[in-house]
């Protein structure tokens, strides 16, 4: 049983609860949002599989996933990074955190980007197959993705994380 810290309005853990228990009462939890950027600047754009808790089958901008308890955002993001789509040793550059709400999800995300142009290895559980699409593919194709990702590429653009 995967645990995880629920946290209160100023991301301050509160609490551990089992992540089903999370998911089915949309409680507050901390998770990673890694955007995957080619060299070209294309981004590396997941097809989550069917058996996923959350937006099964959608697509998702970004890496990453829970946090789970007792672990720190960096933490997690290296090794979500490395589970979905074996990318390892690769340096994260951290944008800080956000906070979205909607109807199954409620999250404080730690925000991250890394470049990233070797070959992938996918995490046949949770990843179905890989797209490489721009910035301004993705925004043509909102409907198909999940919409905490679409809120995590906002976040970074409004950090200026596109200007580098």
């Amino acid at each position: 049983m995967e645990l995880v810290d629920v946290v209160d309005e100023k991301n301050q853990a509160v609490r551990i609860a089992p992540r089903d228990e999370v998911r089915r009462d949309n409680l507050a939890h901390r998770a990673t949002y890694i955007l995957v950027r080619r060299g070209d600047g294309r981004v590396v754009v997941q097809r989550r599989t069917l058996s996923k808790d959350f937006c099964p089958g959608m697509l998702d901008a970004c890496c990453g996933g829970v946090v789970s308890a007792g672990e720190q955002y960096d933490e997690s993001a290296l090794r979500e990074l490395g589970e979905e789509l074996g990318i390892v040793g690769v340096p994260l550059e951290g944008f800080g955190t956000f906070h979205a709400k909607g109807e199954n999800y409620h999250v404080w995300g730690g925000l991250y980007l890394c470049t990233y142009d070797g070959a992938l290895t996918l995490q046949e559980e949770e990843v179905a197959a890989v797209l490489e699409l721009t910035l301004d593919e993705i925004a043509e194709r909102a409907a198909e993705f999940t919409p905490d990702s679409l809120i995590a590429i906002e976040a970074l653009r409004q950090r200026g994380a596109f200007s580098r």
